[in-house]
C-alpha cells in the first residue's frame, strides 16, 4: 500500500443526523404519497378522493417541519380543501350525502397531522441526543475525537487534583497510504488496525481514531505513564504499523502531561477541529484542556 493517496471519503460511515434523515423521510413520504395517488387516478377513483389523497402532502411536509402543531394546521386547511372540493356535490344532493365521509376524511387528516407530529418530535430529540452523546468512530469501532477530548479534560484534572501523570501516544498514518484503494477494503484495514491496538494496551487505555482528510490518527490514552514508558510504547507501536502496512511514512508523537503542555493543547485543537466536522451543530464543550 505504499505510497498511496485516498481517493474517497475520509470520513468513513457516519450515522445519519437529523438533516440527513428529514430528507430521507421527505422523499420517501413524498413519493408513497405520490405514487398512491396515481394508482388511485390509474384505477378511475373519483378525482376528489385521489386530490383528497394530494392533501396529505402539505399535512407531511409541515409536521416534518414543524411538528404537531404544523400539522394540525395544515390539516385544518386540508379539510377546508376538501370541503370546498365536495362544496358543488353539496348543493346538488345536500349535505347528509356526504357529512360521513367529511367527517371521516377529517379525522384522518388531524390525526396524520397530530400524530406523526408527536412522533417527528421524538424523532429529532433522539437523533439530536443520539449525535450529542456519540463517542464512537463508525469506521473503526474505536473512541472518536469527542470521545478523546472528554479523555484529555478527566486525565488534566485528575492529574492537577492527585499529582499524577499520563500520556497520550499518537500514530499519524498518511491518508497517501491507501491511494487507489476502494472505501470498503480501506474501512477493514483501518477497523483491523484498530483492533490491534486496542488488544495492545491495558484495560484503563483508552484508544480513539479520527481522520482529518490528511491522516488517520490512532490516539492512546495512557493514565499513570511517564515520559519513558509513553515514548516506548509509541515507538513499538509505530513500528508495528508500519510494518503491517509495509510503510516508512508513519509519523509519531508521545505527549506527557504535566511537562508537554504546549503540544497537549495542540492536540486539543488538532482533535477539536475534527470533532466539530463530525458534529457541527453540536461544538465539543472543552473545560481545562482548553483553559
Amino acid at each position: 500500500m505504499a505510497n498511496r493517496v485516498v481517493n474517497s471519503d475520509h470520513r468513513g460511515h457516519r450515522a445519519l443526523s437529523y438533516t440527513q434523515m428529514r430528507v430521507l423521510l421527505l422523499c420517501g413520504g413524498l413519493g408513497f404519497l405520490g405514487i398512491t395517488a396515481a394508482v388511485s387516478y390509474a384505477r378511475r377513483v373519483e378525482t376528489a378522493e385521489v386530490v383528497a389523497i394530494l392533501l396529505f402532502i402539505p399535512i407531511f411536509v409541515a409536521f416534518v417541519f414543524w411538528d404537531w402543531a404544523g400539522g394540525v394546521l395544515a390539516a385544518a386547511l386540508a379539510t377546508a380543501a376538501y370541503v370546498a372540493l365536495r362544496t358543488d356535490a353539496i348543493q346538488a344532493v345536500g349535505l347528509d350525502q356526504f357529512i360521513g365521509v367529511i367527517i371521516s376524511r377529517s379525522m384522518a387528516f388531524f390525526a396524520f397531522g397530530f400524530v406523526g407530529g408527536i412522533a417527528n418530535r421524538h424523532v429529532r430529540s433522539s437523533l439530536m441526543k443520539l449525535d450529542l452523546y456519540d463517542h464512537v468512530d463508525d469506521t473503526t469501532g474505536l473512541y472518536n475525537a469527542r470521545y478523546l477530548l472528554e479523555a484529555f479534560d478527566l486525565e488534566v484534572s485528575r492529574a492537577k487534583r492527585y499529582q499524577s501523570v499520563f500520556s497520550v501516544s499518537v500514530i499519524d498514518i498518511p491518508a497517501a497510504t491507501f491511494d487507489g484503494v476502494n472505501r470498503r477494503r480501506r474501512d477493514r484495514v483501518l477497523r483491523e488496525i484498530g483492533h490491534g491496538v486496542r488488544s495492545s494496551v491495558r484495560t484503563v487505555d483508552r484508544v480513539a481514531h479520527a481522520a482529518d482528510g490528511d491522516r488517520y490518527r490512532f490516539a492512546v490514552v495512557l493514565p499513570e505513564t511517564g515520559e519513558e514508558g509513553a515514548r516506548i510504547f509509541t515507538d513499538r507501536l509505530a513500528d508495528r504499523l508500519g510494518a503491517l502496512l509495509g510503510i516508512t511514512t508513519i509519523t509519531s508523537l508521545a505527549v506527557t502531561y504535566p511537562g508537554d503542555d504546549e503540544a497537549l493543547h495542540q492536540l486539543t485543537d488538532d482533535f477539536a477541529a475534527v470533532d466539530r466536522t463530525q458534529h457541527p451543530e453540536h461544538p465539543p464543550k472543552l473545560g481545562i484542556v482548553a483553559a
